[in-house]
């Protein structure tokens, strides 16, 4: 009798999966949660322009100039002792190729009557304010060989994915990219993966979630390196709690370089505040309209299943009631443009956009564009031209001596030459 009842429950839990639609909730439990970003029947996406979009490979230190901002990198010298007057070499800030660090550099000195906007940490005077909050500068890491083996799962794809964390602070940050090889007028979409981890005590899986990561992707339109630019066109600041969450932008190129950005600027300062980013890319969208889209709220977890599992009551043939097991996930509709280390076959006709890696030569985040040249924007100067595609201020001006008459004025307009 036992075994009958059993056989009666398969057979009713089959029957009651052939008969839902198939835009119901049912499909592969290798991918959860996706929701992927759609588009237009008309749209048309290029190749994806970033350098290293999966973030995947060996993490370096990077490397800045003393007296410059700390987020431009420069090589880090062979022999770094003999130049660490010159060059900052940040020993826990590693990104991968392509890639440079951002963040808000905390105050350190308390005679600075700035201090307290920023501070480094809340010292025990009693002149402290009282809603006083430790900001620090992240530490950034690859999470090859880390909590993605041993834990919950820290990457979308890929061998590699970025990580930035402060322990008991907080922090305003993230990474970017410059990058060539787009024209004014190019109707551009970033993209790209992040989920945030907050907890006050140790458990890998779970968050507190009165929390807020304030995750924000962006678009500098001009190719600036500055976070902090007005140029910048930013989502909306929205979470993703231990799942990874796929954001999106649009933005119109104004310049023949554009810069992507991605951001976080956590509220509360728990014992863990960290942040995982991973696949993502630049593509130039044709046809369709424009439009600045919200982050998506999709999820993509590879290298983990997720089965959400749920009871119904079912009266059988024979009037007996019966419970019947229903295992569901979300259904996919779309592939999105990422290289998986488990396949998914989407369960409509559409076809999914693949990656093509750019063929532009960009070396780190200071890339000299296709072309060349470089069309001055409003707020530039030649020292922040020449900063910003690693060439001295020198070599700028004897290139373009034909057409720079003052170095000091120069006009929104001009194009200058860079090799």
């Amino acid at each position: 009798m036992l075994f009958k009842k059993l056989i009666a429950i398969l057979m009713l839990t089959g029957a009651f999966l052939a008969v839902l639609p198939l835009s119901g909730v049912f499909a592969s439990s290798s991918a959860a949660d996706i929701q992927p970003t759609t588009s237009t029947a008309t749209e048309t996406l290029g190749p994806n322009l970033l350098t290293n979009g999966g973030m995947d490979g060996k993490y370096v230190k990077q490397c800045s100039l003393r007296n410059g901002p700390q987020w431009v990198q420069v090589p880090c010298p062979v022999d770094y002792a003999a130049e660490a007057g010159t060059i900052k070499q940040w020993e826990t800030t590693q990104v991968p190729y392509g890639w440079s660090a951002w963040w808000r550099q905390p105050y350190s000195d308390f005679d600075d009557p700035n201090y307290y906007t920023y501070p480094a940490y809340c010292p025990n005077r009693p002149e402290v304010p009282a809603d006083c909050v430790a900001h620090h500068n992240p530490e950034y890491r690859d999470t090859l060989g880390g909590p993605q083996e041993t834990g919950p799962s820290r990457k979308v794809a890929g061998d590699n994915s970025q990580k930035y964390f402060t322990f008991y602070s907080i922090h305003e940050a993230g990474v970017y990219q410059v990058v060539s090889g787009v024209k004014p007028g190019d109707r551009l979409r970033f993209s790209v993966y992040m989920e945030g981890w907050s907890a006050a005590d140790n458990d890998p899986y779970h968050s507190d979630l009165a929390q807020h990561m304030n995750l924000q992707v962006g678009i500098d339109p001009t190719g600036g390196n500055d976070p902090w630019s007005s140029n910048i066109i930013w989502t909306a600041p929205a979470e993703s709690f231990d799942k990874f969450t796929q954001f999106v932008v649009e933005a119109v190129a104004k310049n023949n370089v554009v810069s992507v950005w991605t951001k976080s600027a956590p509220m509360y300062a728990l014992q863990h505040v960290d942040v995982y980013v991973d696949e993502a890319s630049l593509n130039v969208v044709t046809g369709g309209k424009t439009t600045t889209k919200a982050p998506a709220k999709t999820t993509r977890v590879i290298t983990t299943t997720k089965i959400i599992t749920t009871t119904r009551q079912i009266t059988g043939t024979d009037g007996i009631v019966y419970t019947a097991l229903i295992t569901q996930s979300v259904i996919v509709t779309k592939t999105t443009p990422v290289s998986t280390t488990k396949p998914v076959t989407p369960t409509k006709t559409t076809t999914p956009t693949k990656p093509v890696t750019s063929t532009t030569s960009v070396t780190g985040t200071l890339p000299i564009p296709a072309s060349g040249t470089y069309t001055v924007v409003q707020g530039d100067s030649l020292s922040k031209i020449a900063r910003r595609f690693g060439i001295s201020l020198a070599t700028l001006l004897a290139l373009n001596k034909d057409v720079i008459k003052d170095p000091n004025r120069i006009e929104a307009g001009m194009v200058l030459k860079l090799k």
